[in-house]
């Protein structure tokens, strides 16, 4: 059975989102959401609540579970969406935060694929979905080649939409 052992969350403010550029692998160097893993005896609720705080400073207000997204059916992360938060940004010693533009996300190579590959999707969904995302490469750093986004409709019947990469 799969461990989904991470959290993600898409922190939005003004049309913009916060992003970290890790000083760590995996993706070193690279732009990611916020996030981490789920400690033991926590809900992913509450490690992305924590985690938020500890890379950022910021208290989420209230958070928009959005899905589970997979990699090469090894391990995964829970998304999630926040717009409400108190506090102030704060530095950490994960790398460098800052608000970057959804067409920034979606454009620049610095931006970890998987962020840029089911960001739409995320940010259009008003259900939880399920992301499964197929690399190529050492550990997960490679390029995405496939990705499929399952969804549920009122009939609870499962959609699978498949889509290629290059």
């Amino acid at each position: 059975m799969m461990k989904i052992n991470y959290v993600h969350c898409f922190i939005t403010q003004d049309q913009q989102f916060l992003m970290l550029q890790r000083n760590n692998p995996p993706f070193k160097n690279m732009w990611n959401c916020v996030g981490g893993k789920i400690m033991p005896d926590e809900t992913p609720r509450e490690a992305v609540i924590r985690e938020v705080k500890e890379e950022t400073g910021l208290d989420l207000q209230s958070v928009q579970f959005k899905g589970i997204a997979t990699w090469n059916q090894a391990g995964g992360m829970y998304i999630f969406v926040a717009e409400t938060f108190t506090g102030e940004l704060t530095e950490c010693t994960e790398g460098t935060l800052a608000w970057k533009s959804k067409e920034w996300i979606l454009q620049s190579p610095e931006v970890v694929s998987s962020i840029r590959t089911i960001l739409d999707d995320v940010l259009a969904t008003d259900v939880p979905v399920e992301y499964a995302l197929f690399y190529t490469g050492a550990e997960y750093e490679g390029n995405i080649w496939k990705y499929e986004v399952c969804r549920n409709d009122e009939h609870n019947d499962s959609k699978r939409i498949t889509r290629g990469l290059s």
